[in-house]
């Protein structure tokens, strides 16, 4: 068979395989009771993880093929290493990326310099304890209706603030006001939300953005710090562009 044909048949065959994979996840998610916003959040996670999928399939190949697929110059290739971070007192950053592994590593290293930490997670408190060595205050984001196993905040001294163990991602009035009380009795503490996207489909988007607004007003009167990683390609432009604009800078 002529080279060319020969690749051009392979493509097809990997075009047509790929289509099949995302049509059969869009089917196994649609039965799932999803709503529509949480199917298209999760569809656009999907997406952005794209990378990090071909580079598991390269590695398969070249695994079962005894040798390198591509050349070095012709490997595809992600982000380079973000740049260190000094963060300020006072200030709120956006993180944008598709995991939160940036963020988590920001805020671990403030915590290992002594300052008071808070983490808003929708993680398992005791993965990222055991993922990042955090330690600090911990609420966990579910509608559990018990307090779940390992979930307990770190001891804090008296006069600090008592942390919730879990709140229901739905009652952003009482996730509002533990925030504002440890950031006020904490000195300059600071602050990680994670599961931003999770929040405005448990909510609507302008209550969640009202709900960052407070929230910076605080970090602000408070000499606080807030760490907020969030996914672009997990929300409308627009919506995105409304919280980008509500915070000090974005990383």
């Amino acid at each position: 068979m002529p080279e060319g044909e020969e690749y051009a048949r392979g493509y097809v065959k990997g075009f047509e395989d790929g289509l099949q994979e995302a049509w059969e996840d869009l089917v196994k998610l649609t039965t799932k009771g999803y709503t529509s916003r949480e199917l298209q959040i999760m569809a656009k996670s999907k997406r952005a993880v794209l990378y990090q999928r071909v580079q598991e399939k390269i590695r398969e190949l070249e695994k079962a093929l005894g040798r390198p697929l591509l050349p070095e110059a012709a490997r595809p290739t992600g982000p380079g290493p973000p740049p260190p971070v000094a963060l300020s007192a006072g200030w709120s950053y956006l993180v944008k990326e598709d995991r939160p592994d940036r963020s988590f590593t920001l805020f671990a290293d403030q915590v290992r310099d002594g300052r008071e930490s808070l983490a808003i997670v929708r993680t398992h408190p005791e993965v990222l304890r055991q993922k990042f060595g955090l330690q600090g205050g911990f609420v966990w984001l579910t509608k559990a209706e018990k307090t779940p196993p390992g979930v307990a905040a770190a001891p804090a001294p008296a006069e600090k603030a008592e942390l919730a163990e879990f709140i229901s991602p739905s009652n952003l009035a009482r996730l509002t006001a533990v925030i504002k009380d440890f950031l006020a009795k904490s000195s300059g503490g600071i602050v990680l939300i994670e599961g931003l996207e999770y929040l405005i489909t448990q909510n609507d988007f302008r209550s969640v953005l009202r709900f960052i607004q407070l929230i910076n007003e605080r970090v602000v009167l408070d000499k606080g710090i807030l760490l907020t990683p969030l996914d672009p390609a997990t929300m409308d432009s627009r919506e995105f562009s409304l919280i980008e604009r509500e915070m000090s800078t974005v990383l």
